[in-house]
């Protein structure tokens, strides 16, 4: 029983917390909404321009509206979500079994690196398709 209460602390708990904020307090203008500071600098959209109101459309239930904002975070997301289980079993529950599952090889991470690559070129070329993945 002990180990339920773990997983319930350690996956549902921060879930619910950022669920709860972003539903219900977090809007699209307010203040805590910070623009990004390469788009700034540069003009340039990065890939991670418009990921914090894909989330927050993604929590409201509007799948399309967050795909419009940041396609590459919504595809990206399972995965994410699950390097987070495996660190909060490693790190928070002290559980060594799941170590196994980090053994992630380098091509991986090089094909990781080559798809925020190629997001970020093809996000500010300025044609009518690719203009779809910036944010609005």
């Amino acid at each position: 029983m002990r180990k339920y209460i773990g997983y319930i602390i350690t996956i549902a708990i921060p879930l619910i917390v950022g669920f709860i904020y972003y539903r219900y307090y977090g809007t699209t203008g307010d203040i805590w909404s910070k623009q990004c500071s390469f788009h700034e600098l540069t003009g340039l959209q990065c890939p991670g321009c418009g990921g914090q109101r894909a989330f927050y459309f993604l929590l409201h239930g509007d799948i399309l509206q967050a795909l419009r904002y940041n396609l590459l975070l919504i595809i990206i997301l399972p995965f994410l979500l699950y390097i987070y289980f495996l660190l909060a079993q490693v790190y928070i529950l002290k559980n060594k079994n799941y170590l196994k599952y980090f053994n992630f090889s380098g091509k991986i991470g090089y094909i990781f690196i080559a798809v925020l690559i190629v997001f970020f070129i093809l996000r500010n070329i300025p044609a009518s398709p690719f203009s779809y993945l910036s944010p609005p």
